[in-house]
């Protein structure tokens, strides 16, 4: 194929002999023309995104499809975790009592937190009149010792 009969995917106009040509998975672009989807901007350092056969710039692929983290806020970019209908990174998705991820070890909702199980077994408990240890979370089976208001 000459130069003279390729097009650039954006504008359809011809390349000259002495310019610069973006070639992205067999489609061959101008450089002013390779440009994000939504902004028109080129791209920083050649990074792009591609979704639906669009090419967006990193910023606004990240408004556009990005899910934000229910935790921290963040844009979530890679593996999202989908629980208690909302967004989280794997590390943000933790038990509400004890803090450890969720994310690989399964979960409970119970009164609209996120506990892992053996938090969960302990509210369980707690529930049927036994008391947790404020040191170790353990449930107390015997009468507790109290120290300052709290059970161990």
């Amino acid at each position: 194929m000459s130069l003279g009969s390729m097009m650039c995917t954006r504008c359809d106009e011809g390349f000259e002999p002495h310019e610069r040509i973006v070639n992205s998975n067999g489609q061959l672009w101008h450089t002013q023309c390779f440009v994000c989807a939504q902004c028109f901007r080129q791209f920083q350092d050649g990074i792009f995104y591609e979704f639906e056969g669009r090419k967006y710039c990193e910023k606004d692929f990240h408004i556009l499809f990005a899910p934000c983290c229910n935790k921290c806020n963040d844009f979530v970019i890679g593996r999202v975790i989908k629980a208690m209908a909302a967004n989280w990174h794997p590390d943000c998705f933790t038990c509400e009592r004890c803090s450890i991820p969720l994310a690989d070890s399964g979960f409970i909702r119970n009164q609209n937190r996120a506990l892992c199980h053996d938090c969960n077994r302990k509210e369980k408990e707690v529930g049927l009149g036994k008391h947790v240890c404020n040191k170790c979370h353990g449930v107390i089976d015997d009468a507790p010792l109290r120290f300052r208001g709290e059970v161990y």
